[in-house]
């Protein structure tokens, strides 16, 4: 199966134990740190008690990929084109997609802002 980079919405409603992102558990997923980071966040908030045991579970599902400067440039105007097309896409949301973007792979997402981006797998 192919890989795809988990974005933190995908690896959230992985968690969260959403039937349409089953099939892509079984191919490769990669992801960087600052999405392991939104995720911790989103676990803190709901589930302090359990934040150590679930992320122990997050970072075995995916592979950690490096950023590089040209992705935080990328990441930087992919920001400002999409914000004067309208779309709220976060910092870390566009350099997410930047690496993905240089490692060739599908940015796996269900955030709405990315629904008619290419090279996005739109899941919802």
């Amino acid at each position: 199966m192919a890989s795809f980079f988990a974005d933190s919405y995908a690896l959230i409603e992985i968690l969260k134990g959403n039937e349409r992102y089953l099939p892509y558990m079984a191919g490769h997923l990669v992801t960087t740190e600052f999405n392991i980071c939104e995720v911790a966040f989103a676990v803190c908030r709901d589930y302090p008690e359990k934040t150590r045991q679930v992320m122990a579970r997050v970072r075995k599902m995916v592979a950690l990929l490096p950023t590089t400067d040209e992705d935080y440039c990328e990441g930087a105007a992919m920001r400002r084109r999409t914000t004067g097309a309208g779309k709220k896409l976060s910092t870390i949301d566009c350099v997410g997609y930047a690496v993905s973007r240089r490692q060739k792979l599908l940015f796996l997402t269900g955030d709405r802002e990315f629904e008619d981006i290419e090279d996005v797998e739109f899941v919802r």
